[in-house]
């Protein structure tokens, strides 16, 4: 029997797929970008759409898929709310899709990659835990909260056990920084080329960063365990832009200018994520401190991006 990582190929895929391989499993990669003459007989490659439902199909089939890791998001927070019938229809119909071949072909378990970042919307606690009150306040973190009810409804209809991770901001190599979505990246980016850092507001947000290998090492322990329902995933330590900054400066031995831009009316002003739930129930915390890590993502952009 076989993991299939829908997204295998993407930033947080890699990392899962790698540490799903440590751990022994048989995994199937469901990425646009697959590589058939990639695969291994630990890791099969398959190319395929998360809207092509007939190349899902076939994939959990041949593969005789047991568990399901749902990792793909086809917008981004900043551009969700531009077309929120692109949004929901891409990813929280395209999931239901995913939902129903799941339970046609007898899948055990289904882990979905969600958002600490825009679920709870503005926060009522210096940290908020899963009960948290949930008040998106863009399309992106609605679908999210959209797909998270749909999953628990699987479980109840169908016993399809699911495992959601809320997700804070997951940084490290392998993020790109093109693709619009990580603070660390893009300042590591602009930092590195020389370039003026841009800032919304006035540096003053603060943001649960932590690295991507954490939150593959939860993924795995969530998937091996029989737990169901909500975990968070962050560091469980806010850190400001500003603050940020300057490690990312002193990561780099740089000193770059900072240009401070209106703020935007979608930014929530703080998100720190409560982990004790993952901690208690999964033997899991954050490990790799915000320090190291940075510098480790240093590290990989030099050896691999600075060149390009």
């Amino acid at each position: 029997m076989s993991t299939l990582v829908i997204g295998g190929r993407g930033f947080i895929g890699r990392h899962v797929v790698r540490a799903l391989e440590a751990a022994g499993s048989r995994v199937v990669v469901y990425d646009r970008h697959a590589d058939a003459d990639a695969s291994t007989h630990r890791i099969a490659q398959v190319r395929g759409d998360f809207a092509d439902v007939a190349g899902l199909e076939r994939a959990i089939v041949e593969h005789r898929v047991a568990q399901v890791v749902h990792l793909v998001s086809t917008t981004l927070p900043q551009s969700s709310n531009e077309d929120m019938r692109f949004d929901y229809h891409s990813n929280v119909v395209q999931t239901l899709a995913l939902l129903e071949l799941c339970v046609r072909h007898r899948v055990a378990d289904i882990l979905f990659m969600s958002s600490g970042g825009t679920v709870y919307g503005q926060p009522r606690a210096p940290t908020m835990s899963e009960s948290h009150a949930t008040d998106p306040t863009c399309a992106y973190g609605v679908a999210k909260l959209s797909i998270e009810k749909y999953l628990a409804l699987y479980d109840h209809l169908h016993g399809l056990r699911h495992v959601i991770l809320r997700a804070a901001n997951p940084y490290g190599p392998g993020q790109l920084p093109s693709r619009g979505q990580g603070a660390i990246a893009h300042f590591v980016h602009q930092a590195l080329g020389g370039r003026p850092i841009e800032v919304w507001g006035d540096g003053g947000i603060v943001r649960d960063y932590f690295h991507v290998e954490d939150l593959a090492l939860l993924a795995t322990q969530a998937l091996a365990s029989s737990h169901r329902g909500v975990f968070n995933a962050g560091g469980g330590q806010g850190t400001t832009l500003n603050a940020l900054i300057d490690l990312v400066a002193r990561a780099t031995g740089t000193a770059p200018d900072v240009v401070y831009k209106p703020g935007r009316r979608f930014d929530v002003p703080a998100v720190v994520l409560d982990c004790c739930k993952a901690e208690r129930l999964l033997g899991w915390k954050a490990r790799i401190g915000l320090s190291e890590g940075i510098a480790r993502y240093v590290d990989w952009y030099r050896n691999t991006l600075a060149s390009d």
